[in-house]
């Protein structure tokens, strides 16, 4: 079904539950019964809508068993509303307009305007008082999520997170082009910038698909969110955001914004240097996240940025067009030879959107139970590995991934465990990919090095003057990335902004995050 359809509203009125029997017995005691001990009427489902997010509308089998499952448990009655995803934010923005709100809805982030103003208007409202017997809600999300969601710095709860397992961000790269120049990957997955140099550069110039063309790039970039490139270091360039200063003004520094440092200024040089060469795809500056991904499985590229969990996704749509492809994955070393990062892909508390309750909602404890139960022991299995016959079959003790795989978009893109890096090796993956695949997640996860900003942003981010020259920032950042400006035309850039707003920017940071720490 095409996504550029409308929203489609899913009841699951009765779909897929998993009724109970009635049943004549009266069990127990034989005696007669009396009035007084007659069974009183189960009391109604609690009717719940939730505005969702998902890539498809449809409710597949897999995906609704589940859902019956959850609404047996808790006793509630589930009716879904999912827009196409682009266009999610509009339909968002109408429903928050119209007054008639869902019990449930979904938001990207902490500083979509939307869900400010529903914060600030009450549509939106605390979940603190019905997190107390939340075990499960509590066990498995990062404290930092939780305090992501406290966006009026007082103390309440405006949602409940949608976890992604933090983790610092590698590369993956191909293994049998760096067989084919000559080059190998250290049994570590661990090397340093100058590696990451020469295999970009024998990627674009030896050959590494032997076609005889000069038809490959080392690394294709893609446009971030402001449409402008990334460095395509940060972590080997000790950008790890807002941490601790080392001295200075300020008690705390993005090194992006220090004054005194090189970090940043080191980073947009590489990546400069690296497309004045030719070893980035020419097409990186118009590349979205999709176009970069495609032209790695495409094999005009040989290096993707990504998450350790995602070979068994990689690696088989790249064997559709190049059969013998393999992969590997690495992490670039910083100058001090240690591997540290930041999470590239999602925020760096974990945060991966949240569930926000509306003042509509008739009964929020049963939305705080519905989603901790989600993340249940008894119902976790389910979550990751789905259900036999639909998901999976037997193979002795072994389980076996039915192909092609159901869609479970619900299922398994509703809610996720911190930590759980086990989530992202699907079920039946052969025992020789786990345990390739094991080492670079656990690595993902030990390394990563989290920004103490917890996505806020100041309210000097908000003014006029600073939003003119983030214009002017991302211009000039994005002409010495490819090259067209020298690297000493940074200093300049940042002089401007701290005179833009920026001062008041690092002042408002550090009272947030002095304040958060404080309350550790």
């Amino acid at each position: 079904m095409s996504k550029n359809r409308k929203g489609m509203v899913v009841a699951l009125a009765g779909m897929m539950l998993l009724t109970a029997c009635s049943s004549n017995s009266t069990g127990g005691d034989k005696g007669s019964t009396t009035a007084s001990t007659q069974p009183t009427a189960a009391a109604s489902p609690v009717p719940l809508k939730i505005m969702a997010m998902h890539d498809q509308p449809e409710i597949s089998v897999t995906d609704a068993k589940f859902i019956g499952e959850l609404e047996k448990k808790n006793n509630v009655k589930l009716t879904f509303d999912i827009p196409p995803v682009t266009g999610y934010k509009e339909r968002l923005q109408l429903m928050l307009a119209s007054g008639e709100y869902p019990d449930i809805v979904f938001f990207e982030n902490t500083t979509d305007q939307a869900f400010q103003n529903a914060v600030r208007d009450g549509i939106v409202v605390p979940v603190n008082d019905y997190l107390k017997s939340a075990d499960n809600l509590n066990k498995y999300t990062y404290q930092a999520s939780w305090d992501q969601l406290k966006v009026n710095q007082d103390g309440k709860i405006y949602g409940i997170p949608r976890t992604s397992v933090v983790r610092n961000d590698g590369y993956w790269v191909r293994k049998d082009w760096l067989t084919n120049v000559g080059l190998q990957a250290p049994a570590n997955g661990e090397i340093t910038i100058e590696q990451f140099e020469d295999i970009l550069k024998k990627f674009t110039f030896n050959d590494p698909d032997k076609n005889g063309k000069n038809d490959t790039y080392g690394y294709a970039g893609a446009y971030n969110a402001r449409k402008v490139l990334d460095p395509v270091l940060t972590g080997p360039f000790d950008l790890l955001g807002w941490q601790k200063a080392t001295g200075g003004e300020y008690e705390y520094m993005n090194p992006m914004y220090d004054q005194k440092g090189e970090a940043f200024k080191k980073a947009l040089a590489f990546s400069g240097r690296l497309y004045k060469e030719g070893v980035f795809d020419p097409d990186s500056a118009t590349n979205d996240g999709t176009k970069q991904r495609e032209r790695f499985w495409r094999g005009l590229t040989g290096v993707y940025p990504g998450f350790a969990g995602h070979y068994t996704w990689h690696l088989p749509e790249m064997k559709k067009l190049n059969p013998n492809a393999e992969l590997t994955f690495v992490h670039v070393k910083n100058e001090k030879g240690e591997v540290k990062g930041g999470n590239l892909a999602t925020s760096p508390t974990g945060l991966w959107g949240f569930w926000a309750v509306t003042k509509n909602a008739k009964n929020p404890q049963k939305v705080v139970d519905l989603f901790n139960s989600w993340l249940s022991d008894d119902m976790w299995p389910v979550v990751v590995d789905g259900y036999e016959g639909s998901d999976y079959t037997f193979t002795g003790t072994e389980k076996k991934a039915i192909t092609p795989p159901p869609k479970f978009y619900i299922r398994r893109n509703s809610m996720r465990r911190a930590n759980d890096t086990e989530f992202f090796i699907t079920t039946g993956t052969p025992k020789d990919i786990v345990d390739l695949v094991k080492p670079w997640l656990k690595k993902s996860v030990d390394t990563v090095v989290a920004g103490k900003d917890l996505g806020f942003q100041p309210e000097a981010a908000k003014k006029p003057n600073y939003m003119d020259y983030q214009k002017v920032w991302d211009t000039t950042t994005m002409k010495i990335l490819i090259g067209e400006l020298p690297a000493s035309e940074f200093d300049a850039l940042l002089t401007g902004w701290y005179k833009n707003g920026g001062t008041d920017y690092v002042k408002q940071m550090n009272e947030y995050i002095k304040k958060t720490e404080s309350g550790k």
